[in-house]
């Protein structure tokens, strides 16, 4: 075979090769709730036409082929997970085409392509309604950025809006709530802080920029490590860089304006989840598993799963069901726990879901739980805090992480004086009620607390001040099995804990104090490694 005649043989299977990827590109967009970039320039195009009649702007539009846009990133690289970086490489805007053109807006939008006239206080209700979801997925897609100028007399920018069913906001020609106007400053102010040739999309939104096709740009399947973030979990992203550590109070500050972030740092303190994982800088608990680089290596769905439902990976896993409650054998339309003295609505499914996938409310209702739905900001601001850990921050350098992990692990446990109320601060501070349920005596189903540890009332009936500083610094030597964490407090704290854990339940009349020898070892004891003689629980 003479090799003109392999070139010609091998040029038309190249051409039957680049053909066939056509028809199926073409097959896939006109069937598939996906699409690829070329779809979204050509409805960008269709779109951009309707909105003028000026022949010499619709012949450019007309003539303008399908590419691809690409920024690279230079200054926000890639954190694999394995801790090593790559080049962060975004071509959103082949697909986001109209993202930098303030006259995409959701009105023109809509008018272009249902011909219908709306005005920004009604472009959510309209939007909103079942019957426009394709019009609301062109909107997202080909929309501009909210906060856009437009370079025209008098200048102007576009405003906001939002609906629970808006991955995010969508750009309108005014903001027509005072939420919205309020994010709308917000976005103004973000847009211009980081430009999209510096930025890029993936930087603050997360998601596959390298990808060409809908659904793998946004992480769908689902395991993709850096899926698109919902709007809810988007501080996660800024805390990348928006964060400075306090060395003196051991934690992370934010901008005043990330307060979901800021509510789940609160919580992962209050709720105690520091005694048991540790992130490194932050806190060193050893029970459960390391959080120092989740964000690296899980993504927001798995990890809201495990806070609704801590069975669902491990059925031995120890951590409490904080934002579930225990089915009762039938329910009806709510559920009374006289303990709590609060009623927790049973989960239920609307659209988009009140929790992130059906999966969590199975799970959930095998392991006989019920999701307080009035937990759901809660579990939300920990997901965020949770998955904002990377390990890393872009803005600041190795050096000064290294310093903050040097002062954390040099840091003493404060000293404090010995007294009842210093250590109901403690108590109170330092998340004993997340486990422990503290009722009154004389109306036990009266108080607060978490039953996933030992009830408190009567504490103070039960063990003596040397048995619980002992226990305190190491409570499985205590109580074997016991899943309480060894916190790390100081001798002075312990002992300050121990006062005031010994005045739950004195003054009854009841029992009495419990002295060191009813329930610690003789000096005898003690050497043969008895840690409890005998525990004197009173019965009530």
């Amino acid at each position: 075979m003479s090799m003109v005649t392999k070139f010609v043989l091998w040029s038309i299977l190249l051409l039957v090769l680049v053909g066939a990827t056509g028809v199926k590109s073409q097959w896939n967009n006109q069937n598939s709730s996906t699409h690829d970039f070329m779809y979204w320039q050509d409805q960008y195009k269709t779109t951009a036409l309707k909105l003028t009649d000026d022949p010499v702007v619709q012949a450019a539009i007309k003539s303008t082929a399908e590419d691809v846009n690409q920024v690279t990133v230079v200054s926000f690289p890639l954190i694999e997970q394995d801790g090593t970086t790559q080049q962060r490489v975004d071509r959103c805007q082949s697909c986001h085409v109209g993202l930098l053109d303030p006259h995409m807006t959701a009105e023109k939008i809509i008018k272009a392509h249902d011909n219908v006239d709306v005005t920004a206080a009604n472009v959510v209700s309209y939007l909103s309604d079942p019957a426009h979801r394709d019009t609301l997925q062109l909107v997202e897609v080909i929309g501009a950025h909210p906060g856009m100028s437009i370079e025209t007399a008098p200048k102007r920018d576009l405003g906001v809006a939002h609906s629970p069913l808006f991955q995010y906001g969508v750009a309108t020609e005014s903001s027509p709530t005072p939420q919205d106007a309020a994010d709308y400053v917000l976005q103004k102010a973000s847009l211009k802080k980081h430009p999209f040739p510096t930025f890029g999309c993936t930087t603050c939104h997360y998601g596959s920029g390298r990808e060409m096709i809908q659904n793998k740009a946004h992480g769908d399947p689902e395991h993709w490590l850096q899926p698109l973030l919902p709007v809810k979990y988007m501080e996660a992203a800024c805390a990348q860089c928006h964060a400075t550590y306090d060395r003196t109070a051991f934690k992370f500050n934010y901008l005043p304006q990330m307060k979901t972030i800021a509510r789940g740092q609160q919580l992962f303190k209050s709720m105690a989840c520091y005694g048991c994982h540790k992130i490194e800088g932050i806190s060193n608990g050893n029970i459960g598993p390391e959080l120092t680089y989740e964000g690296r290596t899980s993504v927001p769905a798995a990890i809201e799963h495990q806070i609704w439902d801590p069975k669902y990976k491990v059925q031995t896993c120890v951590m409490p069901y904080f934002f579930s409650v225990r089915q009762p054998q039938a329910i009806t339309s709510g559920l009374t726990d006289p303990r709590f003295n609060v009623t927790v609505q049973p989960a239920t499914i609307d659209d988009p879901p009140t929790y992130a996938t059906q999966d969590i409310l199975d799970s959930v209702n095998l392991h006989g739980y019920i999701p307080n739905a009035a937990a759901q900001a809660d579990v939300d601001a920990l997901v965020t805090y949770v998955y904002s850990q990377t390990g890393q921050s872009y803005a600041s350098s190795l050096s000064d992480r290294m310093s903050d992990l040097a002062t954390f692990n040099s840091a003493k446990p404060t000293v404090v004086g010995v007294s009842v109320a210093e250590g109901k601060t403690l108590f109170d501070t330092s998340g004993c009620y997340a486990c422990h349920y503290v009722g009154d005596v004389k109306h036990p189903q009266v108080g607060k607390g978490g039953h996933a540890a030992p009830e408190l009332t009567w504490e103070g009936t039960r063990h003596s001040v040397q048995y619980l500083i002992g226990h305190y610094k190491n409570p499985q030597e205590y109580v074997p099995g016991s899943i309480m964490p060894i916190f790390p407090f100081s001798d002075s704290q312990r002992a300050a804990l121990a006062l005031y854990d010994q005045t739950f339940g004195a003054g009854t009349g009841v029992g009495g104090p419990v002295q060191p020898s009813q329930d610690m070892p003789t000096p005898k004891q003690a050497e043969s490694g008895v840690r409890n003689q005998t525990i004197r629980y009173m019965s009530r």
